[in-house]
């Protein structure tokens, strides 16, 4: 992962990745795949009101994020005081239904924080480079119970005309990476006049999609 790239966009001020509300994405399917779950994952979940979203349903937020000033900013913009202890080279922050690990995604084990039922991948995988897909999508899996689903958002748009970050990534490299998944588009919506940044590009198309990646069994 670029480390580098994502610090320098936490150093600014706005982001087009980063949204002050839930992801619509979310709040729509909630009711069907999350609302009677007992803890979801959100990995590199930067400093997302997903996490508050799911701790006011009543459910266990656990979130990984690799930047500390995205999880400083998260607890601050939250008015929310965590109770933070130093484990190895990973800070765990506690608050009432909100567990968020600064640290390496890929250094988070069952250990840290057990495995789930269900994963919210609303921008991470879209964040890395395709060399590092492939593991990362091996980890994600790691956390994964049997039976379990990732409710994964990409980014649609004609690969010449970006290179990413954001990525685009489409249900043929999803099939590839999660090969024993079944794999279905559920949603898809054009985001392209929803920041400046992404009008500045005159992309011909820019759309969020939402999949839901089911494994029967592991």
């Amino acid at each position: 992962m670029d480390f580098e790239f994502w610090s320098n966009c936490w150093a600014r001020p706005t982001q087009p990745f980063h949204l002050t509300a839930p992801h619509h994405f979310l709040t729509k399917y909630f009711p069907t795949y999350f609302c009677h779950l007992e803890r979801v994952l959100l990995p590199l979940c930067g400093k997302t009101q997903d996490l508050n979203f799911i701790a006011e349903q009543g459910i266990h937020a656990i979130g990984v994020e690799f930047n500390p000033v995205a999880v400083e900013s998260f607890f601050k913009d939250s008015e929310l005081t965590p109770t933070v202890t130093q484990e190895s080279d990973k800070t765990h922050y506690q608050a009432p239904g909100i567990d968020l690990w600064c640290a390496d995604f890929f250094d988070i084990s069952i250990d840290d924080v057990g495995r789930f039922e269900r994963i919210f991948d609303r921008a991470a995988l879209i964040a890395l480079p395709d060399e590092l897909r492939p593991a990362y999508a091996q980890h994600l899996v790691k956390l994964l119970k049997s039976g379990g689903k990732i409710l994964l958002v990409t980014m649609d748009y004609v690969a010449t005309e970006m290179s990413g970050p954001p990525f685009r990534v489409d249900i043929a490299e999803l099939e590839r990476l999660f090969p024993k998944a079944t794999i279905k588009e559920l949603d898809r919506t054009s985001i392209l006049d929803s920041h400046p940044r992404w009008r500045e590009l005159e992309l011909s198309y820019l759309d969020e999609v939402l999949y839901d990646i089911h494994f029967n069994e592991l």
